[in-house]
């Protein structure tokens, strides 16, 4: 079939895919990656593949329909979020309404997590792919094709035709040989324009991938593990992450960094260590962040090894100065650690340092027994470990996650539209109202810190240092400091007091991005 695969317009540079999808202040748009990887199967089993990603692209809902038409598009799978959901069903609509005989899947965690109640939303939804969808794709794209009946494809929820009736078939078993699936970047080098992708903690312009999936971990927030890829480890080998690094390496020779997107890289350290052998063995030179815990992976000779094979900078979830906090989320699978939680992220992050690595530090507010207290603890925590780069964010419960189904239980999220998740200019927001704080003291509290931690003459003059010693640094720093800035003076909540800017597209057949519901 001739199949686009759609990451929809919404705000310009929204980050659909990021674990709390929003417009972010430091500029950071992630890759639609399970999109692409899907899109690479799809390539493999013949399917005729477009790939769209209109937040980073700048493409309008008409430049969208208008591509359909002109590439006799029959099929799209659509991702979707949480805090887009309400946007991402109006594209539909418009899509099938352009064109009635497009069928449409969408995909994503939040759909994944309330497939009926997304399905009940529009008359225009026909079908939804059940947490990893790359085979669910295949498979409902081969039915397609054929005519048959849906009823076979494992891991869909869909409506019958003629009926109305909503008919969810048997689970699919997650991929256990991850080495199957094509190498991501190689879809990104056909379909996206890699400067349009960028972390503010890493250099740029980067690529994204995995070397695992799932994580043991059981966090209450975290909403991948629990509504997409599970708790169970599964891993790429490690000849096939070397291959990728050389295909980036030889094929995309812009890429100055590869940042692995695992849930949390170092879960077996005899398969990380094997692995960082291997890149040091091949001579990799490109350098690579890696999302970790603080409390699994101190040991100097492990960092000083992975340091040598690429090893740049973790980015590491510290989420809470107070270990009651830290307990009321699961931090830890063995609550007697909780204790030590906060010597261990102390001890990682000097022992990262000591091993020329780098430290972006994720702090949250607003989890179910936060005060403001516990609060304020956060924020000298975070001054105290000193990480290259922060970030902080009032807790966002998606659908899906024990985090989410508990402030129902207890009444905290009062605000029933999904909009509400982002602010009027698509930042992170929060629904969380908790008994001695509002969600809007938790946004506010946020801005106080982001101001307190950036602002502040130390970490200013070590900013200087580190740019002055690295260009490529500087030219980070630089990138990512003219987007933070606005934030840091005016905050997240600020009024719109003037029609935003449009993104200006780089193709001559698109239009700018246009508001549409659930944006403002």
């Amino acid at each position: 079939m001739r199949v686009l695969f759609l990451n929809p317009p919404f705000h310009p540079r929204f980050s659909r895919e990021q674990r709390s999808p929003a417009v972010t202040k430091s500029g950071t748009l992630y890759y639609p990656k399970w999109l692409a990887h899907a899109a690479g199967v799809a390539i493999k089993n013949g399917h005729d593949v477009d790939l769209i990603d209109a937040p980073a692209a700048g493409y309008s809902v008409q430049a969208v329909i208008d591509r359909i038409a002109t590439k006799n598009i029959e099929a799209v799978v659509c991702d979707t979020s949480t805090p887009s959901i309400l946007n991402d069903v109006s594209v539909i609509e418009a899509l099938v309404g352009a064109n009635p005989s497009l069928h449409v899947l969408m995909v994503g965690r939040h759909v994944s997590s309330l497939p009926k109640e997304t399905l009940a939303m529009s008359d225009s939804l026909e079908a939804i792919a059940i947490r990893e969808y790359e085979y669910t794709v295949r498979d409902w794209l081969e039915a397609k094709a054929c005519g048959a009946d849906l009823s076979a494809v494992d891991g869909l929820v869909w409506r019958r035709a003629g009926t109305g009736e909503i008919v969810t078939n048997n689970p699919r078993e997650a991929i256990k040989n991850l080495d199957e699936l094509p190498f991501v970047s190689e879809v990104y080098k056909q379909f996206l324009h890699t400067p349009d992708y960028f972390y503010g903690h890493s250099l740029w312009p980067l690529v994204v991938f995995d070397t695992s999936r799932g994580c043991p971990y059981h966090c209450s927030f975290c909403v991948y593990p629990q509504a997409f890829s599970g708790h169970t480890m599964r891993y790429r080998s490690v000849a096939n992450v070397a291959d990728e690094f050389d295909f980036v390496t030889r094929e995309m020779p812009e890429i100055k960094t590869v940042m692995l997107e695992d849930d949390t890289f170092i879960i077996s350290k005899p398969r990380t260590l094997e692995l960082a052998n291997e890149l040091i063995r091949r001579g990799n030179k490109l350098p690579f962040d890696a999302n970790c815990r603080a409390d699994i992976g101190s040991e100097g000779e492990l960092l000083s090894t992975l340091h040598k094979a690429g090893a740049r900078l973790f980015c590491v979830g510290f989420e809470s100065g107070d270990v009651e906090v830290i307990n009321g989320m699961k931090k830890n699978n063995d609550d007697r650690r909780d204790a030590k939680y906060h010597d261990e992220a102390h001890r990682f992050v000097r022992r990262c340092q000591e091993s020329g690595i780098m430290v972006h530090g994720c702090f949250m507010v607003g989890n179910l027994n936060e005060t403001p207290a516990s609060m304020e603890k956060t924020l000298n925590f975070a001054k105290k470990l000193q990480p290259d780069t922060a970030q902080f964010f009032p807790i966002m419960v998606y659908p899906g996650t024990t985090a989410y189904e508990e402030a129902k239980k207890r009444n905290y999220i009062q605000i029933d539209d999904w909009g509400a998740w982002l602010t009027k200019d698509g930042l992170h927001n929060s629904v969380v109202t908790l008994p001695n704080i509002t969600h809007e003291q938790l946004v506010s509290f946020c801005d106080r810190a982001r101001r307190s931690f950036y602002l502040s003459p130390s970490y200013l003059l070590y900013k200087l240092k580190q740019s002055l010693k690295d260009r490529r640094e500087l030219q980070r720093n630089l990138k990512g400091f003219v987007t933070l800035s606005k934030y840091l003076l005016r905050g997240s909540q600020h009024e719109k007091t003037e029609t935003p800017p449009r993104q200006t597209p780089r193709h001559d057949t698109v239009t700018p991005v246009t508001s549409s519901p659930g944006s403002d």
